[in-house]
């Protein structure tokens, strides 16, 4: 998560923290104390839900390093009702819970390979461990309906039902048996949502069929439940784990009232077509984009997903066929791999809460016209639907707006126009620790429904400005890449790129190579400094007698190596636009520089502040 303990905060106040941990992951855990929920972060750790702990330390606001498009682990952790962390001075442990639930768990993922661990830990334990079935799933927008729906639950629960009625005749004492049965795997999986919704509505249709002679519908259990969790904690109306946990099926009982089929085996199929078509606002939400084929291919892997699930309970509950799992995940590891690249994906913009609500609404009365079988409504019903979508995949800010964009890359540089019909990216950014080119500049792309980089150019060869090149070129179309300053001026579609470093006699290290790039998009002109020093800015100013730029890229992410009076007080910007990384080990931007752009009256932007900026 890019966190670390402090040891040089408030040295002074030293407070303590008496309270139970409530979830536990492998480098952090959720500790409440007085009913607060702090976050803890404590790498390997050997901690378990129901330890009771002493901590000294300092509590401060979630505060974390994310980079464009990355998970928001504050939000995250926000709607779970955390807004503080804990920085641990040190920790005394009042009580020890004697079931080692969190150890057992990692030493049982340890009998499976790296790519089995991973989809095993997601479908039994909800873990979020990459691995790479996972990360094709999520390619494939295969696992996120799979692991919302709790499918999976109901299946194997209907299967623990049949067995049991082979030899038990009477159903009161199967469902109690069923439910008995079940409720170890909650344990194992607490506090993970679906399987503590899943058996607590197991228990109250129980209660209604077996002591209250069936007085409620499935539909108010469900409403039941969903208020009881949420009287419990609020914070789960803005989790979607909850939000999805109810609304598939609810859906579900919607499609049921609305269709009538004598195939089960075709109702099932498309029942679970009709779901994933509901779940396309969250599709798009999550991935930024709509894959037709996922639909028929959700209906293939769901069941494989399933068999993978109860493969994987029997590992659990004893019987050692790891290897008979992992073999069946490498082989739909490899189909999915063989199909991925046939996969026709369509970007689209995301769903306003509004737009959202609307869509679902649509939805709901298209099933309603059609289980009246009202064929006129139905049909407005669905090309409202169909409307909804379109104007969601045609890219309208795309075609209808020019912009430039600093994207937030961490400790790098990475800038995006958007002229015409025409992209171009300025530098890509570089991370040792993660790939940018896939982690964050394409999904950025697809969110502003961007297919290509029509010209791609690095200012110079540090890592942290053209490291992301060659994932980059693998795995988006660029047609064009340059970064020979010999190439400028670049005419674009219109867009004229110029280049002012054309002094290769000035170039002593690789800074000093750094091309300082100027173009005029909507009437405002952009210099893109790179790393060009000092000695590059006062030979540009001897050789020009004005470089027109409203908005300055700050030279070398704010070092005091560029940016110098003269440059800013010859310029004049309006804004200067820093990209640095936050709390970045070189202390950019240095308090100099800033003082230079306050001293000019220049408005400053920042990325580690502000994440990507678009003007």
């Amino acid at each position: 998560m890019g966190v670390g303990l402090s040891f040089i905060r408030h040295t002074f106040i030293k407070e303590s923290y008496q309270g139970v941990i409530i979830e536990v992951k492998d480098n952090y855990y959720i500790f409440s104390s007085t009913f607060e929920k702090m976050y803890v972060y404590e790498p390997n750790h050997d901690r378990e839900i129901g330890d009771v702990l002493l901590i000294n330390g300092d509590k401060e606001p979630l505060d974390f390093k994310m980079l464009e498009s990355e998970f928001d682990f504050k939000e995250y952790l926000n709607h779970k009702g955390v807004y503080n962390q804990l920085f641990v001075k040190d920790i005394e442990v009042k009580f020890s819970n004697p079931i080692h639930l969190h150890q057992f768990k990692k030493s049982f993922l340890n009998n499976f390979d790296e790519n089995s661990k991973g989809i095993v830990g997601s479908l039994l334990f909800a873990n979020s461990k990459e691995s790479e079935l996972s990360s094709i799933s999520r390619e494939l927008h295969l696992a996120r309906l799979i692991s919302s729906s709790g499918i999976y639950l109901y299946f194997i629960y209907s299967l623990l039902r049949k067995l049991l009625l082979r030899f038990i005749k009477k159903d009161k004492i199967v469902d109690l048996i069923s439910i008995i049965l079940f409720s170890p795997y909650l344990v194992f999986t607490f506090p993970k949502f679906i399987v503590l919704k899943f058996v607590t509505v197991r228990i109250l249709v129980y209660i209604n069929t077996h002591r209250m002679n069936k007085r409620f519908s499935y539909l108010d259990i469900l409403s039941i439940s969903g208020l009881f969790f949420l009287i419990l904690d609020y914070h789960l109306a803005y989790q979607d784990g909850f939000i999805l946990s109810y609304f598939i099926p609810i859906i579900s009982i919607f499609i049921n009232g609305s269709f009538r089929f004598k195939n089960d085996f075709i109702k099932k199929m498309f029942l679970t077509l009709l779901i994933a078509v509901s779940f396309t606002p969250f599709t798009v939400k999550y991935y930024s984009e709509i894959s037709i084929l996922s639909l028929p291919l959700q209906l293939v892997v769901t069941p494989i997903y399933i068999f993978i699930f109860i493969l994987s309970i029997l590992c659990l509950f004893g019987i050692p066929i790891f290897n008979v799992v992992g073999g069946v995940i490498n082989i739909i590891t490899n189909a999915l791999k063989f199909i991925s690249p046939i996969m026709i994906k369509i970007y689209a913009s995301s769903y306003s809460p509004i737009s959202f609500l609307l869509y679902e609404i649509i939805f709901i009365i298209f099933l309603y016209y059609s289980s009246i079988r009202l064929r006129p409504l139905k049909n407005l019903s669905l090309i409202g639907l169909l409307f909804s979508l379109t104007i969601h995949i045609i890219p309208l800010r795309y075609m209808l707006r020019d912009y430039v964009s600093f994207i937030n890359v961490g400790q790098g540089d990475s800038t995006l126009i958007k002229y015409k019909n025409t992209t171009i990216l300025i530098d890509t950014g570089g991370n040792k620790y993660e790939d940018i080119a896939t982690e964050v500049l394409i999904p950025y792309f697809k969110k502003n429904q961007i297919y290509r980089i029509d010209l791609l150019i690095t200012t110079h060869d540090d890592f942290d400005h053209s490291g992301a090149v060659p994932s980059l070129v693998e795995n988006f179309t660029v047609r064009e890449y340059v970064k020979d300053y010999k190439l400028f001026p670049i005419n674009k579609n219109g867009l004229v790129l110029t280049n002012y470093n054309v002094y290769p006699e000035l170039w002593k290290e690789e800074n000093d190579e750094s091309l300082v790039i100027g173009f005029n998009v909507n009437s405002c002109n952009y210099l893109i400094m790179g790393d060009a020093p000092t000695k590059i800015e006062r030979a540009m100013m001897n050789d020009n007698k004005y470089i027109p730029c409203d908005i300055l890229k700050v030279g070398h992410h704010g070092s005091k190596t560029s940016t110098s009076d003269e440059f800013v007080k010859y310029l004049k910007p309006t804004v200067g636009v820093v990209s640095c990384g936050k709390d970045n080990y070189y202390g950019h931007p240095h308090n100099v520089v800033i003082a230079i752009l306050k001293k000019y009256g220049v408005s400053i932007r920042r990325t580690d502040l502000e994440g990507t900026i678009t003007f």
